[in-house]
């Protein structure tokens, strides 16, 4: 017999982590880094490896415990990418960790990372986008009294891109982009 904690011993952080494995119908892994800001909890990264039918998927979980002005609703960030390189699902938690509580991650904000991402591509920058994903546009719990965590996606770009995000405007950017959306490889647009 196999015994399961309940529901009210779970820490947020479990209970968003069931919430997350409940939707992808898979068991992830969790990596965790002490905070740079001082007073705030630690950042954990919830990452789905890459399967023949989905790609790597990488979730934050700590940035919603530090409030933003711009910032309206808990957020945490999520990447997909078809890839096996655990680069990519770093990068959500660093980059939540580093910029939580300074960066409000509105849609259509640009982050620079100043270098290339992964060692198998170039990419090298990041574009704030609402998921397509209509199961990850809903809320997801993490047992906390507030009304569920808000997700947005890390869309990886190039730095040179920025102007043609700017050209195009994001919504066509994305379109463009859409059937290549989750290669590393991908041509510029």
């Amino acid at each position: 017999m196999i015994l399961k904690k309940p529901d009210f011993l779970k820490s947020p952080l479990e209970h968003y982590r069931s919430h997350l494995e409940e939707i992808f119908q898979d068991k992830s892994s969790v990596f965790r880094e002490k905070s740079v800001k001082k007073k705030l909890p630690f950042v954990y990264t919830i990452v789905f490896p890459k399967t023949e039918g989905r790609p790597l998927l990488s979730f934050s979980y700590g940035l919603s415990f530090a409030p933003h002005p711009d910032q309206h609703n808990k957020i945490e960030l999520f990447l997909q990418m078809n890839s096996e390189d655990m680069a990519w699902a770093h990068i959500v938690g660093y980059l939540s960790n580093q910029l939580r509580g300074d960066c409000p991650f509105n849609t259509g904000e640009i982050i620079r990372i100043g270098q290339k991402i992964s060692s198998e591509s170039s990419l090298n920058a990041f574009v704030v986008i609402n998921p397509d994903s209509t199961i990850l546009q809903e809320r997801i719990k993490d047992g906390r009294k507030s009304n569920g965590i808000q997700l947005v996606e890390l869309l990886p770009i190039y730095e040179e891109e920025v102007l043609t995000i700017q050209r195009l405007g994001l919504a066509e950017f994305i379109n463009r982009l859409k059937p290549n959306k989750l290669n590393p490889l991908r041509e510029k647009i």
